[in-house]
């Protein structure tokens, strides 16, 4: 029986979490879900994605002073990484209270900033030397509308880590406007290669590592 329930509880949380199509769906099933989330994606999903997307990061921010933005930060999974290698200056963003609630208990965040990326920020410009984003440009959360306001807060030479998912690449803009901010000399392209979310599943998403020029 206890296996059985597993297998449901497992089944309801990933359709629900794919059939997101808006602000407010997303923001109810984070509600539901802030407590149960770690559970979930990393015992019964075994969701990789944070940890691949942080140890990518490492490879090319030596300076473990470096100021870190996670977006979407969610319950923290992709920062623990981090300040398991050595980062002690990580801000988390997302716009669910409950899950910045569940991530302020982990400790490892300076500050959280309750913010909407589709929306402009509340941050002065070069304010980072690194933004890191996994999970949050995907199916009913962000496009590609935000990555100006992204490498807008970041310092000359500063990168951009982050997941993007493959369904989303051209079909949301991502594939256009990144290279539009190549084409111009904004941004270059240190990283990109398709991976897995989750373990033993099909690559699902690009990981990408950009820098600001």
């Amino acid at each position: 029986m206890a296996n059985h329930e597993k297998r449901v509880n497992e089944k309801t949380f990933v359709e629900e979490a794919y059939s997101l199509e808006n602000k407010d769906s997303t923001v109810d099933f984070y509600k539901k879900w802030a407590d149960d989330y770690d559970h979930q994606m990393l015992e019964n999903l075994n969701y990789l994605s944070p940890t691949l997307i942080a140890q990518i990061l490492v490879k090319y921010l030596d300076n473990r002073n470096s100021r870190i933005l996670d977006m979407g930060c969610g319950t923290g999974l992709t920062s623990m990484l981090l300040h398991q290698q050595g980062y002690t200056d990580i801000d988390g963003l997302d716009f669910s209270a409950d899950m910045l609630r569940v991530a302020g208990e982990r400790c490892i965040y300076n500050r959280l900033i309750e913010a909407d990326l589709n929306k402009p920020l509340s941050i002065d410009d070069c304010q980072y030397e690194a933004a890191i984003s996994s999970g949050t440009f995907t199916h009913g959360h962000v496009g590609a509308e935000p990555l100006d306001e992204i490498f807008r807060i970041l310092t000359k030479g500063g990168l951009l880590a982050c997941t993007i998912h493959l369904d989303l690449w051209q079909s949301r803009g991502f594939e256009t406007k990144l290279q539009q901010l190549i084409d111009d000399g904004s941004i270059k392209c240190l990283y990109r290669e398709q991976d897995c979310y989750y373990e033993g599943g099909e690559p699902e998403g690009w990981f990408c590592v950009y820098q600001k020029t």
